[in-house]
C-alpha cells in the first residue's frame, strides 16, 4: 500500500538523518544550549531535587507531598516521576526542575540553572550570541568580590575600638548585637582607610570605583561614605551589591543618608533591602506575607521588633521589577510608608503597579511625620500590630485618600452637595479599575451611602464612565482553557507518554498522522530522533522545545497515570492499535471520495482493490 510505504519512508529518512547528522529535527535554534539542558534535567532527577526540600511520599507510581508554595494540610503536590514534572491541585503550580528551583528558591530561569549545574557538575556552555559573556561574568564576580570585602572591613571597624561611638549610637536606638550581626552592620572610620585596605587586599581601586564603593576626585580614591554607620544592601542570592550610609550626628548639614549609585550589581529599582532575609525565611518556614517600608533602618527595627518579614523600597516609588521580586515569595503586601509620603501620588501609582502583578495589597495608615522605627520604639510592638490588623486594601485606602479632600460638612447645603457629586465622580473612577463584579458592588453600596447617590444611578454611570471600555469587559471574567481532545488524540498522548517514559514496550512501527497538531508533531520526532540516536528521551524538554508554549498541553501529557508494566503496555498496545485502525479509516474516506470521483473504470478497480486490503489490514489489527 502507498500510503504505508510512504510513512515507513518518512520514518527511515528521519531516524537516518538523526543518526548520522547528530542534529535536532525538531527544533531550529542552539543546539549546544539544548542539548545542555537536556542533560542538566537528566542527571537532575525531579524526584531527589525535590525531596531535598520537602519530604515526599510514595503513592503508586507517584510521589506526593503538602504544596511548598501555598499553605495545605492535605498534600495536593504531585511528581510524576516518569514525566519528571511537578503538578499541585490546590494552587495549579506546575513545571519541571527548572521551574521548581526558579519557584522555591524565588529566582530567575539562569539562577536556578546555575544552581542545578553546580548540583550535578555541569559547567553552563557559552551559547552562540554571548560574545563577552564570560568577561562580563568574570568582571560582575570582582565586583562583588570587592563589595563582599569591604562590608567585612566596614564589619570589622564597627567591632573594634574605632567603633565605640557607632555601638553606642545603635545601642540607643534599640538594637541589639544579634540584631547588628544579622544585617552585618558596620562603620566607615574615615575617607582613606577602606581604600588602603582593598588596596592591600590586591584589589584594581579603578574597579572598586565602578561598582561605587569608593568615589574619586582630582584622580584621588576616597571611601564616600566616610564617618558614617554602614548598612549592606545584600541580593536574594546572598551577595553583597552596595551600600547605605547614616550620619550619626543631629542636625547636620549634609545628607543624612547617602547610598551606593547604580551599577553593574545594583539597581535600586530591581532591589529590595532585606530580601536576602525573606528568601532564607520562605526557604527555612514559608512565608505568606511582607511589610515594605521605605527605609532599612525602619525595616531593620521591625526584624528585631519579631516582624521579619519585612523589607525596605529604598524609596517611595515602587517598580514594575520590585513588584514582580515581591510576587516571587508571596501574595499579600502589606505598605507601611510614613504617614506624610503614604498618600503621594508617586506611592499611589507604586501600589497600583504592585496590584496589577496580582499582589494583595494592604496599606497601613501611620501618623504624620511618624515612621515604623519611631511607632515600635515609643509606642511598641502591639501599636505596630494593630495598625496591621486595620490595614486597608488597596481600593479603600485610594478611596480613604480620595474623600479627605472633599468636605461634606461644612459650608452651604449646595457646597456640600458639590462635593458629594466631584467626590462620587472621582470614586467611579477607581471603582472602575476593579475587574471583579462583587467588589464593585460593595464599594458601590459604600459609595452610595456616602454620598446618598441611589445605587442604580452610581451602577449605571459606572458602566457608562468610559465608552472605550465595553460593558461586556465589566461582566465576563477570562476562562481557563483546558485541552480538549478525541479519543483518537487522546490515544496519541497516552503512546508518547509512555515514549517520553522510556519505556522498553513503547516502540511504534509507523508514522503518527499528526500534522494537523503542532504540539504532537513536534513532540513526536523528538522521541523518533531519540530513538534514532538510541538515548533515552528527557520528557522534561518539551518546555524548552516549545519555549515555554503548551503548557496545557504539557500538563494534560503529564496527568498520565502509569500503574504496572503489564497494565501499561496493554493501554499502550490499544492505543496504537486505535490511532492504525483511525488512520486506515482516514484513508479509507479520502480512497472512496477518489473512487467517486474517478471515471476510469481500472483506476475504479485499483482504488477498489486498494480500499479492500485496508479493510483487511484493519481486521488483522484487531487479531494482533
Amino acid at each position: 500500500m502507498i500510503w504505508r510505504k510512504i510513512n515507513k519512508l518518512k520514518l527511515k529518512i528521519k531516524k537516518q538523518i538523526s543518526k548520522f547528522c547528530c542534529i535536532y529535527i525538531v527544533m531550529d535554534r542552539n543546539d549546544v544550549w539544548l542539548r545542555f539542558i537536556e542533560e542538566l534535567k537528566s542527571r537532575n532527577d525531579i524526584v531527589n531535587v525535590v525531596g531535598s526540600y520537602v519530604n515526599l511520599e510514595r503513592k503508586g507510581s507517584r510521589y506526593w507531598a503538602c504544596c511548598p508554595f501555598h499553605h495545605e494540610k492535605t498534600p495536593s503536590f504531585c511528581i510524576t516521576p516518569e514525566m519528571q514534572r511537578y503538578k499541585c491541585y490546590g494552587c495549579g503550580a506546575s513545571g519541571d526542575v527548572i521551574n521548581f528551583v526558579m519557584q522555591h528558591e524565588s529566582v530567575e530561569f539562569m539562577a536556578a540553572v546555575e544552581i542545578l549545574a553546580k548540583r550535578v557538575g555541569l559547567e553552563i556552555p557559552k551559547t552562540v550570541g554571548d560574545k563577552g559573556l564570560a568577561d562580563r561574568k568574570k568582571r560582575k564576580q570582582t565586583m562583588a568580590e570587592i563589595c563582599l570585602e569591604a562590608a567585612r572591613f566596614y564589619r570589622e571597624t564597627l567591632l573594634s575600638e574605632k567603633g565605640g561611638q557607632a555601638l553606642a549610637y545603635l545601642k540607643k536606638r534599640g538594637f541589639s548585637q544579634k540584631t547588628i550581626a544579622k544585617f552585618g552592620l558596620g562603620l566607615s572610620p574615615d575617607w582613606n582607610s577602606l581604600k588602603n585596605r582593598l588596596a592591600a587586599k590586591g584589589f584594581d581601586l579603578e574597579t572598586a570605583y565602578e561598582c561605587s564603593v569608593l568615589d574619586k576626585k582630582n584622580g584621588r580614591y576616597y571611601d564616600f561614605l566616610a564617618e558614617r554607620l554602614i548598612v549592606p544592601i545584600i541580593n536574594s542570592m546572598g551577595d553583597v551589591i552596595a551600600f547605605g550610609g547614616r550620619s550619626m550626628q543631629k542636625n547636620v548639614d549634609f545628607a543624612k543618608y547617602k547610598n551606593t549609585k547604580q551599577t553593574d550589581l545594583f539597581d535600586k529599582s530591581k532591589n529590595l533591602f532585606a530580601i536576602n532575609l525573606i528568601s532564607k525565611k520562605k526557604k527555612k518556614e514559608g512565608l505568606d506575607k511582607i511589610i515594605v517600608v521605605e527605609g532599612y533602618m525602619d525595616a531593620i527595627a521591625l526584624h528585631q521588633a519579631g516582624f521579619d518579614y519585612a523589607v525596605a523600597s529604598m524609596g517611595t516609588s515602587l517598580t514594575k521589577e520590585q513588584a514582580k521580586l515581591m510576587k516571587r515569595y508571596v501574595d499579600k503586601v502589606f505598605i507601611c510608608y510614613d504617614g506624610d509620603s503614604a498618600g503621594t501620588k508617586g506611592t499611589l501609582r507604586g501600589l497600583d503597579i504592585l496590584k496589577a502583578e496580582g499582589l494583595d495589597v494592604r496599606v497601613m495608615s501611620m501618623p504624620d511625620g511618624v515612621d515604623p522605627d519611631e511607632l515600635i520604639l515609643n509606642f511598641g510592638v502591639k501599636a505596630f500590630e494593630k495598625l496591621m490588623d486595620e490595614a486597608l486594601p488597596l481600593t479603600d485606602y485610594k478611596l480613604k485618600i480620595l474623600k479627605s479632600g472633599f468636605d461634606f460638612v461644612h459650608g452651604s447645603e449646595a457646597d456640600k452637595n458639590d462635593a458629594k457629586r466631584k467626590y462620587a465622580s472621582a470614586a467611579l473612577k477607581v471603582i472602575r479599575q476593579l475587574n471583579n463584579l462583587v467588589e464593585s458592588e460593595s464599594y458601590l453600596i459604600k459609595l452610595s451611602k456616602e454620598t446618598g447617590f441611589s445605587l442604580d444611578w452610581l451602577k449605571n454611570d459606572l458602566l457608562n464612565i468610559d465608552e472605550n471600555l465595553p460593558q461586556k469587559q465589566l461582566r465576563e471574567t477570562p476562562q481557563n482553557q483546558s485541552v480538549q481532545l478525541d479519543q483518537r488524540k487522546k490515544a496519541l498522548y497516552y503512546i508518547l507518554a509512555c515514549m517520553l517514559a522510556g519505556e522498553e514496550y513503547a516502540k511504534i512501527d509507523f508514522t503518527p498522522d499528526v500534522s494537523d497538531d503542532e504540539f504532537l508533531q513536534k513532540s513526536f520526532d523528538y522521541v523518533i530522533q531519540c530513538e534514532a540516536q538510541n538515548k533515552k528521551p528527557v520528557s522534561s524538554i518539551l518546555s524548552d522545545l516549545f519555549d515555554g508554549g503548551f503548557e496545557d498541553n504539557i500538563d494534560y501529557l503529564a496527568d498520565t497515570v502509569f500503574t504496572t508494566t503489564i497494565e501499561n503496555k496493554k493501554q499502550f498496545d490499544d492505543c496504537v492499535k486505535l490511532v492504525k485502525k483511525s488512520q486506515i479509516d482516514d484513508e479509507i474516506t479520502r480512497l472512496n471520495a477518489l473512487y467517486e470521483k474517478e471515471a476510469d473504470s481500472g483506476e475504479r478497480q485499483s482504488i477498489s482493490e486498494e480500499i479492500q486490503k485496508l479493510f483487511a489490514e484493519k481486521k488483522s489489527i484487531d487479531k494482533r
